[in-house]
């Protein structure tokens, strides 16, 4: 890695370890609000494409992510997690730049808008499970370091509420692509992933874990799979991740509104990216809210109880309600939201092998982002046949169906924080190793 090994060797340009990590994640979040907005917006708002055009787009930029996450998994358990940051970040942030000169010179096209959905894509299935993965290790450094210790728990409440924030911001941004132009705006996203990679080389080293000789890839994958599968904790945790996926982020969140709010109401721009600030907004406070409060004993019990709150708030959206009416909506989807995800994620992290941490949770993030794709392709068509109002009532009882058998099938009520129902690790890993 020419590039990367002079700065991570740099121990005068190190960051704290929790704050570099939370510089990475505002880093590629705020990018990824600012694309929130303005991917689908120049699709919707800008070319007037279609439902089932503005599906296939959203799916080149999800699709990719679906489709390395598994191998990302072993990637990310295999070598310096940093070095995967730095150049995906690097990556991500140049196709932005490059988009926004080809916007500025009038080479704006529906293919080009493809092409680097699929090139984000690409980077997104790489850095999730580095990044998400690395978060273990750098408690444990931090513990270790003059900077003070923090509870994991804790710690990824912290990092969604940073992370909140950071889209919260870059959609808000987003807001003046009606006035400024979307050129600008790809820019500064583009800007942004560059600082969150340049923070992941000056992060302390996180290594990959000791494997075996004669450890296959293969192998690893299926090792990781099979963590999740048999675990009564983890499987329903995934499930969850894989209706969402389908119903409410690839289904109603990246296909629905947007069409909503042209066909129904006649906005733009403008109102797209409000909606997703409110959304986040109110993501942002139920983590502030989580961290303020303390731990949850019961976290299980939580992300169904947030998640039902989708389901209605969703389910609402048949309703041919004012606009004004959309916002409260957005905001409690947000609150519920926010609770779930990250107690969610705060349980799967808790409950996969030490070992196996980055494959669980590229297993994990694969029913999310294995799901969005499959919601997408499936949503604009509908869409486009009976309307949005209507199509919403889809994704309100898909996961009501799925939150219920949950509930029923398997033991999420019950679990308590910090109880295991993971296997045991079978080996250590050395990546909260310090220079």
């Amino acid at each position: 890695m020419p590039v990367f090994r002079p700065l991570a060797g740099n121990r005068q340009l190190r960051l704290p370890p929790f704050g570099g990590y939370l510089i990475i994640v505002a880093g590629w979040f705020f990018g990824f609000g600012l694309q929130t907005t303005l991917f689908p917006g120049v699709i919707t708002f800008t070319l007037g494409e279609s439902p089932e055009r503005l599906s296939l787009a959203q799916a080149a930029l999800t699709a990719p992510m679906a489709l390395l996450l598994p191998l990302a998994g072993i990637l990310a358990e295999r070598v310096d997690r940093r070095g995967i940051l730095f150049y995906c970040h690097l990556g991500a942030g140049i196709a932005s730049l490059i988009l926004a000169a080809l916007l500025t010179t009038g080479g704006l096209s529906y293919s080009i808008l493809v092409i680097f959905a699929l090139t984000v894509g690409v980077a997104g299935g790489l850095v999730i499970p580095a990044r998400d993965s690395a978060i273990n290790p750098i408690v444990r450094i931090s513990a270790r370091t003059r900077h003070g210790g923090i509870e994991l728990q804790r710690a990824v409440v912290m990092a969604s509420a940073v992370q909140f924030g950071a889209q919260i911001a870059g959609m808000a941004v987003g807001y003046f692509a009606g006035t400024i132009g979307p050129a600008a705006l790809f820019f500064m996203q583009g800007v942004g992933l560059v600082i969150g990679g340049l923070a992941a080389a000056f992060v302390p080293r996180l290594g990959a874990k000791r494997h075996a000789p004669d450890s296959h890839a293969l192998r690893d994958l299926k090792d990781g799979l099979d963590a999740v599968l048999h675990s009564p904790v983890l499987m329903p945790m995934t499930a969850i991740m894989v209706a969402i996926g389908v119903f409410i982020v690839g289904g109603a969140f990246l296909v629905l509104i947007p069409i909503l709010l042209r066909e129904n109401y006649g906005a733009s721009f403008e109102a797209l990216s409000s909606l997703m600030v409110v959304f986040w907004l109110g993501a942002f406070i139920a983590n502030v809210a989580l961290v303020k409060f303390g731990h949850i004993e019961k976290p299980g019990r939580a992300v169904l109880l947030a998640q039902g709150v989708t389901v209605l708030a969703v389910g609402a959206f048949a309703i041919p309600i004012p606009f004004w009416g959309i916002y409260p909506l957005v905001l409690a989807w947000g609150l519920g939201a926010g609770v779930a995800i990250s107690l969610s994620r705060a349980v799967v992290q808790e409950q996969a092998p030490p070992d196996k941490l980055a494959r669980v949770m590229s297993v994990y993030q694969l029913g999310l982002f294995g799901g969005m794709p499959a919601g997408i392709l499936l949503m604009g068509p509908v869409v486009g046949a009976i309307g949005a109002r209507s199509a919403a009532l889809i994704p309100m009882v898909g996961l009501g169906v799925v939150l219920l058998a949950i509930a029923i099938f398997t033991p999420i009520l019950s679990v308590k924080r910090g109880q295991t129902h993971a296997l045991p690790p079978a080996e250590e890993d050395d990546d909260a190793k310090t220079e």
